[in-house]
C-alpha cells in the first residue's frame, strides 16, 4: 500500500504508479460477444474509449453494465461459524445495486472448522451472529466468527455505489432524492440538501453523453468514462467515507474529495463505488483491555465492520488478503474498470 504524502510531483507519480498496477491497462483487443455488441468484461480503457467513439456503447451503458455486474456478483459470500451450526434468522443488508444484500441462513459447526475444537483452552471465540449495524439499525451485518463459501459465485468487493438513494447511510432513500423531485423532506438531515445535489454515477455519465456524445476530448480526459472504485479511506464527496467502519457519523460523506479522486474526476472518470478493505487500513489483532477477552478469533485481516469481507475470485472460501483486498476483487472479477487502493 502507498501513502499518498509529498510533493505534488510525488502524488502524480503515486497515482499514476496505483493505476499502473490497478487498471487492466495491457489485457488485449476490445472485448465482444460473438455478435460484436460491447462488454465491459476484460475491457481497458482504450477498449471503452473505441466503443464510445464507434457508436457500440455509451458512458451510461457502461456504467449500467458494472451495476448490472455488481447486482450478480457483489453478495455476500461468508457464513456465521456457530457453537452448533444451527441456523439463524438474518435481517436484510445494506442496498446495493438498487436491493438489499442477502445473509445465509446456514452456518457452520465451530467443529468442521476447528476439529480439535474440544480440545481449545485457549481465550473465548467470538462466534458468529448477525446484529443491526450501529450505522442503520434497519439493516444487519455479519459479526463474530466467519468462514468463506466455496462456490459462493458472490464476491463483497464493494462496499457502497454511487447510486442515488443507496450511495450514503445519512442521506438514504428520499433523502437524496434529485432536487428536481421536490423539497427535501422533513425529516432528512439538513446536509442532505447539499449532498443529494451532486450527481450520482449514471447521471454523470448522462451528462458525459450529453456533452460529448461519440467525441470524447481524450487529451484533457484520458480517464474518461473509466469506471473507478476506490478503496474507503479514499473520500468521497458524493459518497459514504468511513474507512470501512461501521460508525454512526453525523454526516457519513466527505467535505472535499481525496486529491486522487479529484484528479480523477477532473480527467473525466467516474467515481462508481466504493471498494471494501481492512477497516482503517488496519485489520484482526489484540485491541487490548477488557475486549481482548473475548474478541479473539475471526477479526479478519480483510473485513470491515460495516460492509464484512471480500473473498478471492479464485476460490470464495478464501480471503483475498491485504488490507486493499476489495479493490483488487473489484478489478479482478471485472466489477469496476480501475481500482485505487
Amino acid at each position: 500500500m502507498t501513502t499518498l504524502s509529498g510533493s505534488r510531483h510525488d502524488i502524480g507519480r503515486i497515482v499514476a504508479s496505483n493505476l499502473a498496477l490497478g487498471c487492466a491497462w495491457m489485457m488485449g483487443a476490445v472485448a465482444a460477444s460473438a455478435q460484436g455488441a460491447f462488454q465491459v468484461e476484460e475491457a481497458t480503457i482504450g477498449d471503452i474509449h473505441r466503443a464510445i467513439r464507434g457508436g457500440e456503447t455509451t458512458c451510461v451503458q457502461v456504467v449500467e453494465a458494472y451495476v448490472e455486474r455488481a447486482r450478480a456478483y457483489n453478495g455476500v459470500c461468508t457464513q456465521l461459524v456457530t457453537a452448533d451450526g444451527a441456523p439463524v434468522a438474518p435481517g436484510p443488508g445494506a442496498v446495493r445495486a438498487g436491493a438489499p444484500i442477502e445473509f445465509p441462513a446456514a452456518t457452520v459447526p465451530v467443529r468442521e472448522i476447528l476439529p480439535d475444537y474440544d480440545d481449545y483452552r485457549g481465550r473465548p471465540i467470538e462466534f458468529g451472529r448477525m446484529e443491526p449495524t450501529r450505522s442503520d439499525p434497519g439493516v444487519q451485518q455479519q459479526y463474530g466468527m466467519v468462514v468463506g463459501m466455496a462456490g459462493a459465485g458472490q464476491l463483497n468487493a464493494l462496499s457502497t455505489l454511487n447510486l442515488r438513494g443507496e450511495r450514503s447511510v445519512t442521506c438514504q432513500a428520499g433523502c437524496d432524492a434529485h432536487p428536481s423531485d421536490g423539497a427535501l423532506p422533513a425529516h432528512c438531515p439538513a446536509a442532505c440538501e447539499a449532498f443529494r445535489r451532486q450527481p450520482d454515477a449514471l447521471e454523470r455519465a448522462a451528462e458525459l453523453d450529453a456533452r460529448y456524445g461519440r467525441d470524447p476530448d481524450l487529451e484533457r480526459m484520458p480517464m474518461y468514462c473509466a469506471a473507478i472504485s476506490f478503496k474507503d479511506v479514499f473520500d468521497t464527496t458524493d459518497m459514504r467515507s468511513t474507512s470501512g467502519a461501521d460508525t454512526a457519523y453525523a454526516m457519513d460523506a466527505a467535505p472535499r474529495d481525496a486529491t486522487v479522486v479529484a484528479e480523477l474526476r477532473a480527467k473525466g472518470a467516474i467515481v462508481y463505488a466504493k471498494a471494501n478493505l481492512s477497516e482503517y487500513n488496519a485489520g484482526g489483532g489484540d485491541p487490548g483491555g477488557a475486549v481482548a477477552r473475548s474478541r479473539t478469533f475471526g477479526a479478519g485481516v480483510a473485513r470491515s465492520s460495516w460492509a464484512g469481507p471480500a473473498c478471492n475470485v479464485y476460490d470464495t472460501a478464501r480471503e483475498p488478503g491485504g488490507s486493499s483486498s476489495g479493490s483488487a476483487v473489484s478489478v479482478g472479477a471485472n466489477l469496476a474498470t480501475c481500482s485505487i487502493c
